[in-house]
């Protein structure tokens, strides 16, 4: 799967400066961002929000290292979506380690695909664990530098 994100990916998987100061709100935008793109339905969105957010209440998906994954597994989606999201402002999302977020990527999969979206989060964590990569994640100036620097922090695990 993430083999199949990566020669996918595209600039308009990339949401770019992001704002909002909550997780909710984030989230949110990100969803208005795939309904804008056509990655979801709009008809889905509010279903998707709120488990996305009732996923987050069981337990923050900041990992620490100034990351979050947020996800959900909903019968609306069809395949696997992921969108990446940085913040220059940093957003506070309950992290483990108390630190603002600034690198979100959102992963949305159908819900009979418990085992690929397992997998999948864990490819993601483990190409984000990197702090050095998450750090030019954040100061990167674009979303053709993210997608570029994704690729090469991919590539460099292969």
């Amino acid at each position: 799967m993430v083999d199949e994100f990566i020669e996918g990916l595209c600039i308009d998987d990339v949401f770019f400066n992001i704002k909002g100061k909550s997780k909710k709100s984030i989230i949110s935008s990100m969803l208005d961002h795939l309904c804008h793109i056509k990655k979801i339905d709009k008809k889905y969105k509010k279903s998707i929000l709120k488990a996305v957010i009732q996923r987050e209440e069981m337990g923050s998906t900041a990992i620490g290292g100034h990351i979050a994954l947020p996800h959900a597994r909903l019968n609306c989606i069809k395949k696997i979506v992921i969108c990446v999201a940085t913040s220059k402002e940093g957003v506070d999302f309950d992290a483990l380690d108390d630190e603002p977020v600034y690198v979100i990527v959102l992963l949305l999969s159908n819900q009979q695909e418990a085992g690929l979206h397992l997998k999948t989060l864990a490819h993601l964590a483990k190409l984000l664990r990197d702090r050095s990569f998450v750090q030019k994640l954040k100061d990167a100036n674009d979303r053709e530098e993210i997608i570029n620097l994704i690729i090469r922090q991919y590539n460099l695990l292969k």
